[in-house]
């Protein structure tokens, strides 16, 4: 590609390059959107509906592509845009990787890929609850601020999560007949 003009390079680019994968939504989506549905009542009687809280107008959409090398080697690469809502947060990951394969004959190939993502962690932002003489106004968890739990001790299962199988290898034996 060096003696190549820069149109010519980024046309050779593109063709090499392929879309593997689009989501929209993810494991860390569905985690936090489960919780739509919950909700408690505040001793003067007024409901307090977590749909509000965890749930979001753009959900996590990521997309993953491959860019040919040569007939050996590739590249993965790819974005997701996190997403937000009042009490939480799924930040913006960026995903690489690497494919290398070698054929074995005219019907098999093998191929190794290792596949790391970065960032995409999951927060939680805490509510603050007033819990009048028998505790005061307190930082506590959203979803536990009504449960049995000292008001302290909710903040302990706050979300702080990653993506769940953030790093794969994979090794792969394909044989046509």
């Amino acid at each position: 590609m060096a003696g190549l003009s820069g149109a010519a390079r980024g046309q050779a680019f593109l063709e090499d390059t392929h879309l593997i994968d689009v989501r929209f939504g993810s494991t860390l989506s569905q985690t936090v959107h489960q919780y739509t549905n919950g909700g408690y009542e505040l001793s003067d009687g007024t409901y307090v509906d977590f749909e509000h809280w965890y749930s979001s107008k753009w959900r996590d959409l990521s997309f993953t592509v491959m860019t040919e090398v040569n007939q050996n080697f590739g590249l993965f690469w790819g974005l997701s845009t996190g997403e937000r809502g009042p009490k939480y947060e799924i930040r913006p990951a960026l995903k690489i990787g690497l494919l290398l394969q070698k054929r074995l004959s005219p019907q098999s190939v093998v191929s190794f890929s290792a596949i790391t993502l970065i960032g995409g962690n999951l927060t939680e932002k805490p509510c603050v609850a007033d819990y009048g003489q028998i505790g005061g106004i307190q930082a506590v968890n959203c979803r536990l601020a009504a449960s049995t739990l000292p008001p302290k001790d909710t903040l302990n299962y706050m979300f702080d999560k990653s993506y769940p199988n953030r790093t794969q290898l994979r090794i792969n034996y394909r044989w046509a007949f």
